[in-house]
C-alpha cells in the first residue's frame, strides 16, 4: 500500500493494467460465464495491451450474474466459502470468496484503522449484527475485539460493557454507526458512567458498513471526545476506500482492487474490479452506486456517495428520483437538533412518510418550520417512534421498504 502510494502515474496504471489482464485471461480461461460473455460481446482479454484499453473489458452487474447459476460463474476446483449480499437492493447474490483473501483484506482495514493510532495490539469494542453473542458482552479472540449483542436493552448492554471495560480496558468503537451512536447517546442521556469511561480512554471510532449520519456523528464526536473515520466497501470485496484526507471523501485501494466510475444516464456508477477472487472473479462490476469523482491523470483518486446506494430514493408527483442522502444529509434540517435518527418510507409517488426518532412528540406547525422540504413536489405526513427501525441485522437504514 505504501509503495504504491510513492508510485508515479505511470507506475500505477501498469500495476493496475497488471492485475487486470490477469483476472481477465484467468477468467477467460477458467469461468465458463466469462468465456461466453466475453465471446458474446467480442472481447478477448488477450488483446488488452496498456491501462487505457481496461475500458473495453465488458461492464457486468448483480441482474446479469443472478441471470445465471452460481456454479457457471465459479470455479469449483479451488478452496471456497460461500457469501452473500442482500445489498440495498435487497435483492440476495451469491458468490464464493477464498479464505486465503483474509490477511489481504485485514491489511488493508488495518492501514485504515491506523489513521487514528490503532495497532494490533489495541482492544476494540465492536458493535455488528451478530446475533450469537453470549453473556451480551464476549471476547472475539481471532479479531481481539469485545463483541457486543446489540440486540439487547441499553440498559443491559451498558452494565455489562462497564464491567468488560474495566477490567480489559478497550481503547476503540468498531461496527454500524447507528448502534454506537444510540448507545453514547442514551449513556449520556442517563448519565450512566460508561460515558465517563469512553470520554477518558476511547481513542477513536471506526465506522463501517453504514454512511454514516453527519449530524449524529457529530454529536457522539463531542459527547466520547475522539475522532471517528469510516470507509466504503462491498461484501463483494471489490473496491475498498475510506477517508483519507476529509470526511465522506472516499480514497480508493487500488492495491485492494481497481476502482472505476463509468456514465450512464448522465450519472457517474461506481465499478470495481477484484484482484485476487479466483473462484468468483468480480470484473467491472458496476455496484449502481451514484457517485461524484475526482480523477488524477485518469486514475480514480477520491469520489463522495452523491445519492446513496443504489435504491435510496424517493419519486416525487412528476416521477421525478429524489435522492435521500442529498435530500436528508445535504441540507440543513434544524430538526436533527431534537431527533435521533430520520427515516423515510414511501408506498405512492408524490408522498412520503418522514419517520423521527425520538422520545418526544412534535407539533406539525414545529415539523414544517425545521424541517427543509422546500423545492420538492412530494406531500410529506410525519410520525414519532420511540426507536428507528432495524433490519434483522441491526442496522438503521435510511430507506424504509417495508412497514407493518
Amino acid at each position: 500500500i505504501n509503495k504504491f502510494d510513492k508510485y508515479n502515474a505511470a507506475k500505477k496504471k501498469d500495476f493496475i493494467f497488471n492485475k487486470i489482464k490477469y483476472i481477465s485471461m484467468y477468467a477467460y480461461d477458467n469461468i465458463p460465464f466469462y468465456n461466453d460473455f466475453y465471446n458474446d460481446c467480442n472481447f478477448k482479454p488477450v488483446d488488452l495491451k496498456s491501462y487505457d484499453d481496461i475500458k473495453e473489458i465488458p461492464i457486468i452487474n448483480k441482474l446479469i450474474l443472478q441471470d445465471v447459476p452460481l456454479e457457471y460463474r465459479s470455479n469449483y476446483k479451488l478452496k471456497k466459502s460461500l457469501a452473500n449480499t442482500g445489498g440495498s437492493s435487497g435483492k440476495p447474490f451469491a458468490f464464493y470468496i477464498e479464505p486465503s483473501s483474509v490477511p489481504h483484506e485485514w491489511a488493508h482495514m488495518h492501514h485504515i484503522w491506523a489513521n487514528l493510532a490503532y495497532k494490533q495490539c489495541h482492544l476494540k469494542i465492536m458493535f455488528g449484527g451478530r446475533s450469537d453473542i453470549e453473556n451480551v458482552v464476549s471476547y472475539d479472540s481471532i479479531r481481539h475485539q469485545l463483541t457486543v449483542d446489540i440486540y439487547k436493552p441499553f440498559p443491559v448492554i451498558a452494565d455489562h460493557l462497564l464491567k468488560a471495560c474495566i477490567k480489559y480496558n478497550p481503547v476503540y468503537l468498531h461496527g454500524y454507526p447507528s448502534a454506537i451512536f444510540d448507545l453514547i447517546f442514551w449513556l449520556n442521556e442517563n448519565n450512566h458512567p460508561l460515558v465517563s469511561y469512553f470520554k477518558n480512554n476511547i481513542k477513536g471510532m471506526f465506522l463501517g458498513s453504514e454512511l454514516p449520519s453527519p449530524i449524529a456523528r457529530n454529536n457522539a464526536e463531542q459527547l466520547v471526545q475522539c475522532s471517528s473515520i469510516s470507509w466504503y466497501g462491498h461484501t463483494e470485496r471489490c473496491i475498498l476506500a475510506y477517508e483519507k484526507n476529509k470526511k465522506y471523501s472516499y480514497t480508493p485501494f487500488h492495491t485492494y482492487g481497481f476502482v472505476e466510475t463509468i456514465c450512464i444516464d448522465n450519472a457517474e456508477n461506481l465499478v470495481g474490479t477484484s484482484y485476487y477472487n479466483m473462484v468468483s472473479p468480480l470484473i467491472r462490476y458496476n455496484t449502481e452506486d451514484i457517485v461524484i469523482p475526482t480523477y488524477k491523470e485518469n486514475i480514480l483518486d477520491c469520489f463522495e456517495i452523491s445519492e446513496g446506494r443504489s435504491g435510496e430514493y424517493i419519486l416525487d408527483k412528476n416521477n421525478n428520483k429524489i435522492y435521500l442522502t442529498g435530500f436528508i444529509f445535504g441540507r440543513h434540517h434544524k430538526i436533527f437538533d431534537c431527533v435521533k435518527h430520520i427515516q423515510v418510507h414511501q408506498s405512492e409517488a408524490g408522498y412520503a412518510t418522514i419517520y423521527f426518532s425520538s422520545k418526544n412528540i412534535y407539533s406539525d406547525d414545529f415539523i414544517n418550520s425545521n424541517f427543509d422540504s422546500s423545492n420538492i413536489d412530494i406531500i410529506f405526513s410525519y410520525k414519532f417512534i420511540p426507536e428507528p427501525v432495524k433490519t434483522s441485522a441491526g442496522k438503521v437504514p435510511l430507506m424504509l421498504k417495508n412497514i407493518s
